[in-house]
């Protein structure tokens, strides 16, 4: 008679609990230019700009964005800056040029500027989620 071991069924509790923790969707289509992601039920935060990690200067009402460390990419500039994003957001949807890293966010997260937050909810909310990809 076959008896199961514990790490059979540790393996298969470790499965369920990454099942229930993944709440970021990734999606990866080929497009002519080569990959482009697409990340929903991204969490979306605001924070001040001023001189990013991409070298430039921006002002609040700039709609730029900080990337994840993972997502922004090594070296200087990052890969990814000056790439641009479309978020979406409660039926709404705009472009945003990547500016920036944001060390607190989780992959696939972004930190919007405080005028590209403001377009899709008050800043006061301070977190939502949403989608984007890049194009």
């Amino acid at each position: 008679m076959y008896t199961p071991s514990i790490s059979f069924f540790a393996f298969f509790a470790l499965l369920f609990s990454l099942a229930q923790a993944a709440t970021i969707h990734w999606n990866q289509t080929e497009v002519e230019s080569g990959l482009t992601k697409r990340v929903d039920n991204a969490k979306f935060t605001w924070f001040d700009v001023g001189l990013g990690a991409c070298g430039h200067n921006n002002v609040a009402s700039d709609y730029v964005v900080a990337l994840s460390l993972a997502d922004f990419g090594a070296g200087y500039p990052g890969p990814n800056c000056g790439r641009k994003l479309q978020i979406s957001y409660g039926g709404k949807t705009a472009t945003a040029e990547v500016v920036d890293k944001c060390p607190g966010c989780p992959q696939g997260g972004l930190d919007l500027s405080n005028g590209l937050f403001a377009f899709f909810d008050n800043p006061a909310i301070e977190v939502i989620y949403g989608s984007w990809n890049y194009i």
